[in-house]
């Protein structure tokens, strides 16, 4: 049982933009830039403030946009000068971590994709698009300067045995379940969870590779709230009381946390939003393609 703490001040949270409405927005294409009609710079886009930015198809990071303390670390998860991906040290020490744990209990991981360059998801974007047209594109891809890869915390992995990431059946894969089970234990959440409802909130298709790293904290507040991560950092962005799920007893919290009281039931849907408004200025990943020798780009 999880000890109760002081009751947070609540406070009314501003609705943020449903997904339906962003959905129908245009997509703006010209010979230098891609980007999305009435898209803002997310409110947490400051370098330290990495953990609770809010990146979707209507929140940015600005073109020029570069994590700080960024590592190199193999396909493996070694953090090496020879590695070919790129992290934050705070998320590459943790995925370190992580990789160590599932070859443990005998679950090989891989990455296909790590940071990623505004520049590099403007290739990311555009092939998705020539592959499969721009609707489609946008479900899956994010548009330059939406993709959580930018923030140098986020990968998409996949397994050395067993089903490929692409493979219809990799979410129910040993893989997939090990991560949905201990990832946020090493502080990553997946920030785009199965289920119409889930999809609706996250303003993307289910994907069970791509995995953001926000802090051991707040990767468990998030499980135990049962909230998609975007609707969870917009709330923690504008001071709202913490969602307490259902099943929160059955996650571990970090050593000497101590969860707010009382519990606050997570929204069963998304609700009518109001358009933000602007402020100064830049979605998740493509479908990483498997590769265990370099580099594989992800679509979010």
């Amino acid at each position: 049982m999880i000890a109760a703490g002081v009751a947070p001040q609540t406070v009314e949270v501003p609705p943020i933009t449903a997904c339906s409405e962003i959905n129908k927005r245009k997509i703006i294409i010209t010979r230098t830039s891609i980007g999305i009609q009435g898209a803002v710079t997310t409110r947490s886009w400051r370098t330290t403030q990495w953990a609770t930015a809010v990146l979707d198809p209507m929140y940015r990071l600005s073109s020029s946009y570069k994590p700080t303390n960024l590592v190199a670390i193999t396909w493996l998860g070694v953090i090496t000068p020879k590695g070919g991906y790129l992290l934050k040290r705070e998320a590459a020490d943790a995925l370190n971590a992580m990789f160590a744990q599932a070859k443990v209990n005998k679950i090989s991981l891989k990455i296909l994709s790590a940071y990623r360059s505004y520049s590099t998801q403007v290739a990311t974007f555009a092939k998705w698009v020539a592959q499969a047209g721009l609707q489609q594109a946008r479900k899956y891809s994010a548009i330059p300067g939406h993709s959580e890869h930018q923030l140098g915390t986020t990968v998409d992995l996949g397994s050395l045995t067993g089903v490929s990431w692409s493979n219809p059946k990799f979410p129910t894969s040993a893989t997939a379940l090990w991560l949905e089970a201990n990832a946020y234990k090493f502080g990553f959440v997946r920030s785009y969870p199965a289920g119409s409802a889930n999809i609706a909130l996250s303003c993307y298709g289910a994907e069970a590779w791509h995995w953001r790293y926000v802090g051991t904290t707040l990767a468990y507040e998030i499980v135990c709230s049962a909230q998609v991560p975007r609707i969870f950092l917009w709330n923690r962005q504008n001071d709202g009381a913490r969602a307490i799920g259902p099943a929160c007893d059955s996650f571990t919290p970090p050593e000497g946390y101590v969860l707010p009281s009382p519990s606050v039931a997570p929204p069963a849907s998304d609700v009518p939003s109001e358009s933000p408004a602007d402020s100064p200025s830049e979605s998740p990943s493509e479908s990483p393609s498997a590769s265990p020798t370099g580099p594989v780009a992800s679509p979010s």
